[in-house]
């Protein structure tokens, strides 16, 4: 009966594992997960790289990046703003008279730091110094703030001058020693006054006459002599012009500076120091005691550039490269027989500064 019952079937044997075949299993998934864990790994390393160096290329990007400036004109009031990737250094402006390109303030900037300043005392003696709305000029010196380590700074309540002007703006990063430069032209009726004045002085005899003028209106001018106190002249002449007189010295060099000063608070300085040649080469004959030869000597203390003498018409000249090297001239004359006259000119190396003898003898041997 209990054989009827059960339908199980037969009972299958039991299956015998190899411990060799399951251990080979282990290390076919343990080389699997060792591959993946590898690759994996790599992966991410790869991925770190590539993103580091993205990262590294995007900031070169942005160093490479110029500065963003942004000026913003409200009538005769200016701002300039400016922005970049990283910490500005500081933000320079600087006016001038004129319309002009950066390669043009590049040139006249260049022309002022090549002038010398014997150049600059020429100018203002051989003639009177105008303004020219046409010339480019500066405006005042240029004007510097300081970044203190943010990406954006702001300057503001910047005066624009009235005319034709153009502003040059400097831009320093830290880090970099490239500067960005930018210029931009304006024009305005109601700016403010940026024209300095002008200051000449002429020099007659021992009399410096000295005149301030200014293109709006002028205030006062000041002057000291060899570093005395500073006297105070206010006589404005339509406004516009101040002329003084200094008397000077001949027995000394005379230090002489000079500021004018506007009603906008612009100022121009003189400073000079002057030497009079009022005194003149002094000439003297020595003759033979039967005259058949003239000696003659000439002295100047601050040395000849030239002496030449003419003997009955026929001149002769010696000319001297160094003047200090020429403070006393010696020569003789070899006169004719008979009647003989000479003149002997002596010049320096100022040209109102000059002597003239004349002599005549009789040469009978």
């Amino acid at each position: 009966m209990n054989q009827i019952l059960d339908h199980s079937g037969p009972k299958k044997p039991k299956k015998y594992v190899n411990p060799n075949d399951t251990l080979r299993i282990i290390k076919v998934y343990t080389i699997l997960i060792i591959v993946f864990a590898v690759c994996f790994f790599g992966k991410a390393v790869y991925s770190l790289s590539e993103n580091k160096k993205i990262e590294e290329a995007m900031l070169i990007a942005e160093q490479n990046k110029e500065p963003n400036i942004t000026l913003s004109a409200n009538n005769d009031i200016l701002s300039i703003d400016v922005s970049y990737g990283s910490a500005i250094e500081e933000v320079s402006y600087k006016w001038y008279r004129g319309n002009a390109s950066l390669d043009d303030i590049h040139q006249y900037e260049s022309e002022q730091n090549n002038q010398t300043e014997n150049e600059q005392v020429d100018e203002n003696d051989d003639e009177e110094s105008v303004v020219d709305e046409e010339e480019l000029t500066a405006l005042g010196e240029i004007n510097t703030e300081k970044g203190t380590g943010q990406n954006q700074m702001k300057l503001q309540n910047i005066g624009i001058p009235k005319g034709d002007t153009t502003i040059y703006v400097c831009v320093k990063t830290v880090g970099s020693s490239t500067l960005t430069e930018y210029v931009q032209n304006y024009y305005t009726d109601v700016g403010v006054d940026k024209i300095k004045p002008t200051i000449n002085a002429k020099l007659q005899g021992k009399t410096l006459i000295i005149t301030a003028t200014d293109e709006t209106e002028l205030s006062y001018l000041t002057y000291s002599i060899n570093d005395s106190d500073e006297q105070t002249v206010d006589d404005v002449v339509d406004g516009k012009s101040i002329q003084t007189e200094i008397e000077l010295s001949e027995t000394e060099d005379t230090k002489i500076k000079i500021c004018a000063v506007d009603e906008a608070k612009n100022s121009e300085i003189y400073d000079k120091t002057y030497e009079l040649y009022v005194s003149k080469p002094k000439i003297e004959f020595v003759a033979e005691s039967d005259y058949s030869k003239i000696y003659v000597t000439v002295t100047y203390a601050k040395g000849l550039t030239k002496v030449e003498y003419v003997l009955n018409g026929e001149t002769f000249e010696e000319t001297f490269d160094n003047p200090e090297e020429a403070k006393e001239v010696n020569f003789e004359v070899p006169t004719v027989v008979g009647r003989n006259e000479i003149t002997v000119r002596a010049y320096t190396e100022q040209e109102e500064v000059y002597s003239e003898e004349t002599g005549e003898c009789e040469y009978n041997p």
